[in-house]
């Protein structure tokens, strides 16, 4: 970035002296000295510890400061020694550090920090020098992070790297108040299942302790607070009973106890009061129970020595006991996993000229969480618009009508001077390219067709980009029985909706999907039986080549063009029935997910759902194209101890190795049959064998690598027409279980988005089978790479 390196002028909350209203103030922002990163915050939250320092703790010697310790924001720079970071980075800024190299951090029995005590004043940087000044005088920095300011300078220790898909204002709650809450739960406390839990206080941090031990399979979660507003929130967050200690003329830990059966299993106490903390501990069940305080006091705290004689446990938490740099991501990829709610927590979104109006809302109990942007002006908005076109509040798809190359540019000129360009396209026919299948055995043809208006029922997209496929080679070579011809193929792709038909509510322009070769309406019995996802709903019109009424949707120089397995995404548009379509998360990659459309699911799934790979099970799987390799990474998720990679070309054994293969076997490198050569190194034969290639031969010999008495081998290549398998009844006879797979075993609406998340939460590899990148126009180059072998993946872009 221009500004690394030289000191940056920002606004910033400034807090001059204690108890009076922060003041924004334009700062001046040093450079990151040696180990150190600086941050352009975009999002900070207001927490009780900045109110605690401003309004109670109000020590003159921590004045004036910039306070602010929840929050998220982009790397600008670092300084010498920085490693782990670089500009671009997303990151929260952590107010707990973690080197990872002092005892502490070695310690799993803790998570505080060594290192971070080396400065004695908490205010300030490492060494005594404050990278913050303001009209000439230093401000000190507030729990090593200072997050209300555009920019802030941090010890690289004290910052998390995340997962850039997650939105920062959002996120940057689990820098403070989230963490701490729910950690209190799940690592401090150690919530056991089926157990009793009481929360006291249901600010953010309660919520969050709720949700924790929710999330730790607690029985019953029993919510208390003075104001019973907060009753109907905490119930969202998995509390199963409410008290107002109001509503009682006996002390609350008698209340909890009489309600209890003799006192809770574990109490956490999310308040900051004496009086709150000394009657957790005493609602909790003598013999076991455990109590954590959470919130924050200057006060001392007493009860009485038999309360913990009689077996109770008192424990107090930092950060809910999360070393931070390790955890906040972690926690970062539960949210966008859906495992962790944030959202929940934002009642109010203001900016950081508003931070007086937030302090006011937190010390009135009127709010769970204010987020205020920080980065709001100018050049900053550009960033939110970006984000609110991710989040589908802003279209962006629809005002475009054409895409053109910059040697177009007059043409371009042309369709704006006679306003064609800013023609909706919906309820028209659309001219676009198309490679074009005019009949068996001949290579394809890009031409211009016309792609009719999506009719009742059916969605017309705008492909981004396709995958190639064998199973289209096999279409176009004439062995598919029921290739017609000519046809639009393609069925491995990903694209954004131009238009609905009638009666069509799941999707609306712009939504992102991936056509599904398999569709699921959920109403035949097929997709109502969960030992299946094969759909009959269109199955007879699909086979056809025709649209679910008998009709196709294409043409090209006055001649009907059939549709390609329910997809056909070898066309800049198609239209597909809306019950062969996935609506997946518009964050997603378009050019990597659409092979999800596929042959990564259909590998995959073949080992997780049809074969059901066992934890400790050895597999083997006969052919290392993207089916094989999906298959090994299926096994490898499944746990299987020992992995063996079949293939007769040594240039795939690296790779299959990369995606989890243990061994690897090339059948030229023996003189006995593969199938003895897998029993041998098995003592026996292997668990399970998944058969890649469309070669009956190799399926035969799959079948026969299997142990006997529980193996099980599945077929997922795709024979030629006309070609049978065959074995010895022997093989069955004694235990051994022939499959074969469509689609993995997928129920393709329901799990292509769940997969796709998966691939966003780094859980399933996908940008690994991608080796080449070409335009549409290049797509015979793209299927020569595949007859020659050349490639995982070949992805067309539009």
């Amino acid at each position: 970035m221009t500004t690394a390196g030289k000191v940056i002028k920002c606004k910033a909350a400034v807090a001059w002296e204690p108890n009076k209203p922060l003041v924004i103030e334009e700062v001046e922002v040093a450079p990151p000295q040696a180990n150190e990163v600086r941050i352009k915050i975009v999002a900070t939250a207001v927490c009780h510890s900045d109110l605690y320092h401003l309004l109670e703790s109000m020590h003159v010697d921590g004045f004036p400061v910039v306070l602010g310790h929840e929050a998220a924001g982009v790397v600008e720079s670092v300084g010498p020694g920085v490693t782990e970071y670089q500009p671009g980075d997303h990151v929260i800024p952590l107010f707990i550090s973690q080197c990872r190299e002092c005892r502490f951090c070695k310690s799993p029995k803790t998570n505080e920090c060594e290192k971070a005590w080396s400065v004695g004043r908490v205010q300030e940087m490492s060494p005594l020098d404050s990278r913050f000044t303001c009209k000439g005088k230093k401000v000190l920095q507030f729990s090593g992070t200072s997050t209300f300011s555009e920019y802030t300078v941090v010890n690289q220790m004290s910052v998390a790297k995340i997962n850039p898909a997650a939105p920062l204002d959002k996120v940057c709650l689990l820098g403070c108040g989230i963490c701490t809450g729910y950690g209190a739960a799940v690592n401090t406390a150690k919530v056991e299942p089926g157990s009793t839990c009481a929360v006291f206080g249901l600010g953010a941090v309660g919520l969050a302790a709720v949700m924790g031990c929710k999330a730790a399979g607690a029985k019953r979660i029993i919510a208390v607070d003075i104001n019973p507003e907060k009753s109907e929130k905490a119930t969202v967050f998995g509390a199963t009973d409410f008290v107002n200690p109001k509503d009682h003329s006996k002390p609350i830990s008698q209340v909890l106890s009489e309600m209890t059966d003799g006192g809770v299993d574990f109490s956490l106490e999310c308040v900051g009061n004496v009086g709150v903390v000394r009657s957790a501990l005493e609602s909790c069940v003598r013999g076991w129970g455990v109590s954590v305080i959470v919130g924050m006091s200057s006060n001392e705290v007493a009860t009485h020595p038999f309360q913990l004689m009689s077996g109770r446990t008192w424990k107090g938490t930092l950060f809910g006991g999360f070393k931070g740099r390790d955890a906040v991501p972690q926690m970062v990829q539960a949210y966008l996993d859906k495992k962790v709610m944030v959202d929940e927590f934002i009642t109010h979104n203001m900016t950081l000229d508003q931070v007086n109006e937030a302090i006011e809302l937190m010390k009135h109990g009127k709010c769970i969480r204010t987020v205020m942007t920080v980065c709001f002006k100018g050049r900053d908005a550009v960033p939110q618009l970006v984000k609110a076109y991710l989040d589908k509040k802003m279209m962006v798809d629809e005002f475009i009508t054409h895409n053109m190359t910059l040697d177009q540019v007059t043409d371009a000129i042309e369709l704006m001077k006679h306003g064609k360009c800013n023609m909706a396209t919906a309820g028209k026919v659309v001219r676009c390219k198309a490679a074009v299948a005019w009949e068996a055995g001949k290579p394809l043809v890009m031409e211009e067709v016309e792609v009719a208006p999506p009719k009742g029922g059916e969605v017309r997209l705008k492909i981004v980009a396709t995958g190639i496929c064998h199973t289209d080679s096999y279409t176009l070579s004439g062995s598919d029985p029921e290739g017609v011809f000519p046809v639009v193929l393609g069925h491995e792709g990903a694209g954004i909706v131009e238009s609905v038909g009638e009666g069509v509510t799941k999707f609306q322009t712009g939504d992102a999907v991936i056509p599904l070769y398999i569709p699921q309406c959920g109403e035949c019995k097929f997709c109502k039986n969960p030992k299946t996802n094969l759909c009959q709903k269109i199955r007879l019109t699909q086979g056809k080549g025709l649209m679910p009424d008998g009709t196709t949707r294409f043409s090209c120089k006055g001649k009907s063009l059939f549709h390609f397995m329910g997809c056909s995404t070898f066309s800049e548009y198609t239209v597909v029935a809306e019950i062969s379509l996935a609506k997946v998360d518009r964050r997603a990659p378009l050019d990597k997910v659409c092979l999800l459309g596929c042959g990564i699911t259909t590998g995959y799934g073949a080992a997780l759902n049809t074969a059901k790979v066992e934890a400790g099970s050895t597999c083997a799987v006969f052919g290392l194209g993207a089916l094989g390799l999906a298959a090994i990474m299926g096994c490898k998720a499944a746990g299987a101890a020992r992995i063996i990679g079949v293939d007769l070309n040594p240039d795939k054994f690296e790779t299959a190795r990369e995606f989890g293969a243990t061994d690897v076997v090339n059948p030229k490198d023996h003189g006995k049959p593969i199938q003895e050569v897998l029993v041998e190194m098995t003592d026996g034969g292997v668990d399970y064998s998944f058969e890649c290639v469309g070669n009956v031969a190799i399926m035969r010999a799959a079948l026969e690598a299997c142990h006997k008495g529980w193996g099980t081998s599945v077929i997922i290549g795709v024979a030629a027409a006309g070609q049978e398998i065959s074995t010895r009844p022997f093989q069955l006879v004694t235990g051994r279980t022939w499959k074969g797979t469509a689609f993995g075993g997928y129920k393709s609406v329901d799990s292509v988005p769940k997969l796709v998340e998966e691939y966003m939460s780094k859980k399933l590899k996908v940008d690994e089978f991608v080796t080449h990148t070409l335009p549409f126009e290049k797509i015979t180059d793209g299927f020569d790479l595949m007859h020659a072998g050349k490639c995982i993946r070949v992805v067309l872009q539009f």
